[in-house]
């Protein structure tokens, strides 16, 4: 093995170091214990001296000035290594690879709960009641509805790279496993970009849940034109038990009541169908067609105290689910986060594992 690797090294040497190989064999001749050794040093030694002396013209001419023959002989010798040599990183291109399987499952469980919260009815619909102004003189968005999308985009992104970094770790591709790691890197910018924004709107939204929506109810509902507002309202009155953001004396001053005079449906009301105890409530969209079990009960406000009716008011509740969603999504992408700098990590030493030379 020893003979093997010093026959390489000097095959190796440009001509120019013809004079140094030389010295450098006198000395292991010399000190060297075995004459065995001795003999295959002088072998090597005068192979060399007779390939260098018996440099064709053609070879000459062909690779130009020596020392580009010698640099062509050491190319040549280093190639022959990389086929026989075990491929580097193989242990971290392993890990990467069973790392990937945590990364597409984060990426579907992500897509998922983003697919869910979107297409989730009573979800989409309370959303609204969230309006943050995230940007100064433009108006408020429904924040919950845009941070559920963006958890469905980045699960997405992550489950695609997943694919793009086990074909990464199959190839020994230092260009490949820097892609992956810019990748992994977004990834990790986008999920804490969620987390911290939804706990900044979190805290703005409940601040001004109450006078906003409170304004809203006042003005815009069930009034023409702002369906959308109406149709939220009688969602979190069914699904939560409740009348109003107070209690049901909120729409005694209400647009609704004064302008109209609470007609509702060719009825005239005192209060929204929703307040009602429902016989129809557990239909997912029973409050789109409100069924009151008792409408004569529940719509004489006479009577303090009535089973047919929801009295307490809905401002706890809504702001409890609200802050649940707005948690729900900061925890996913911190979560995320955790996971996927693991992967960062994993990547660069791989990175630097495959751009460590050879030799």
């Amino acid at each position: 093995m020893e003979t093997e690797r010093t026959t390489l090294r000097l095959e190796s040497f440009p001509l120019e170091q013809n004079r140094e190989v030389n010295t450098t064999l006198s000395r292991m001749e010399t000190y060297s214990p075995s004459f065995i050794y001795q003999d295959t040093l002088k072998y090597q030694r005068s192979s060399l001296n007779s390939n260098q002396s018996n440099l064709s013209a053609d070879t000459i001419s062909r690779y130009g000035r020596t020392d580009s023959y010698g640099k062509a002989v050491r190319g040549q010798s280093r190639k022959s290594l990389n086929e026989n040599r075990e491929p580097r990183g193989m242990t971290g291109r392993a890990m990467i690879g069973f790392y990937n399987i945590f990364f597409w499952i984060s990426g579907a469980a992500v897509f998922s709960i983003g697919v869910s919260s979107l297409l989730d009815l009573h979800t989409k619909e309370l959303s609204n009641l969230f309006q943050v102004e995230l940007i100064s003189y433009h108006p408020a968005a429904p924040v919950l509805y845009w941070l559920h999308l963006g958890l469905l985009l980045d699960g997405a992104v992550v489950f695609l790279t997943g694919f793009f970094g086990c074909w990464s770790s199959i190839h020994e591709n230092s260009l490949s496993t820097s892609m992956y790691l810019l990748l992994v890197l977004l990834c990790c910018v986008g999920e804490i970009s969620l987390a911290i924004l939804a706990v900044i709107c979190r805290d703005k939204s409940i601040q001004v849940l109450e006078t906003e929506v409170m304004a809203k109810l006042q003005v815009e509902y069930n009034v023409e034109g702002f369906a959308s507002f109406s149709r939220s309202l009688d969602l979190m009155q069914a699904k939560f038990e409740c009348c109003g953001l107070h209690g049901q004396q909120d729409y005694a001053s209400s647009a609704w009541q004064r302008e109209v005079g609470g007609l509702d449906g060719g009825q005239q009301l005192s209060l929204p169908l929703t307040c009602c105890v429902l016989s129809n409530k557990i239909e997912l969209t029973g409050f789109l067609d409100p069924a009151p079990a008792d409408l004569a009960g529940c719509q004489d406000v006479s009577v303090s105290t009535v089973i047919s009716r929801y009295e307490d008011g809905c401002l706890d509740r809504l702001v409890n689910w609200g802050s649940h969603q707005f948690i729900t999504v900061a925890g996913v992408s911190v979560g995320c986060f955790l996971l996927h700098s693991l992967g960062v990590i994993l990547t660069c030493c791989l990175l630097h594992k495959l751009r460590r030379p050879a030799f």
